[in-house]
């Protein structure tokens, strides 16, 4: 039975959270489900939950709570997911995906589809509604406060380290991945960081929000 669910944010941290997941769970963790790989169990089986194997403990992806709520009411499983300040995390996400046009081998299948968008700045990128507010899209349905756990990239280790002990995990080794350089907030201009406040507003809202209930 599902014990722990682990939605991941993109650009928050989950591959390497996968890692360290892997170390203590082993083989009664899923895979890392990717958007590609949730759509195709769904071509299979009605209900996700039908497609998960009984010795799975952990469940770790980008999934919408909205796709696993059923499976998190059924369970009374423990809610965890990353959370990154949210002009970076879209920064983070823009360097992301101009890194996969520029290299197509690491997912042919994206660059095919996107590779009309290879010269797209920051703010075209930004400003597409899909980008917006990926936060709050990711965790709508389930509210802050009945969230196991709530770690911040910013504090990774420390925060890492805090769910180890609340899980009784030991010792870990905590890896760092996908810590290529990208474009830093302190580097736009105001203008540029304005619109970007601006279209991630009800993310700035989450993120202050999930700040103040660490600190209760």
């Amino acid at each position: 039975m599902i014990e722990i669910i682990s939605i991941h944010i993109p650009k928050t941290g989950g591959q390497s959270f996968y890692q360290v997941l892997k170390q203590v769970y082993g083989d009664r963790l899923s895979i890392y489900y990717r958007r590609r790989d949730y759509e195709a169990v769904m071509e299979e089986h009605r209900r996700f939950e039908d497609s998960l194997a009984p010795q799975l403990k952990v469940l770790h992806g980008h999934l919408y709570y909205k796709e696993i709520k059923r499976l998190h009411k059924h369970t009374d499983a423990k809610l965890i997911c990353w959370m990154r300040d949210p002009v970076e995390r879209v920064i983070s996400n823009y360097n992301f995906f101009k890194s996969r046009l520029e290299r197509p081998d690491l997912n042919p299948e994206v660059a095919r589809l996107n590779a009309h968008r290879k010269d797209e700045t920051l703010l075209e990128y930004a400003g597409r509604r899909h980008t917006r507010n990926r936060m709050t899209k990711f965790l709508k349905g389930v509210r802050l406060e009945d969230l196991y756990f709530i770690g911040f990239l910013e504090n990774y280790d420390q925060d890492l380290n805090r769910l180890g002990r609340l899980l009784g995990w030991g010792d870990i080794d905590i890896p760092h991945l996908n810590q290529g350089q990208s474009t830093r907030q302190e580097e736009l201009d105001e203008t540029t960081l304005k619109k970007l406040r601006r279209w991630n507003r009800r993310d700035i809202k989450l993120f202050e929000k999930a700040k103040s209930l660490r600190m209760l």
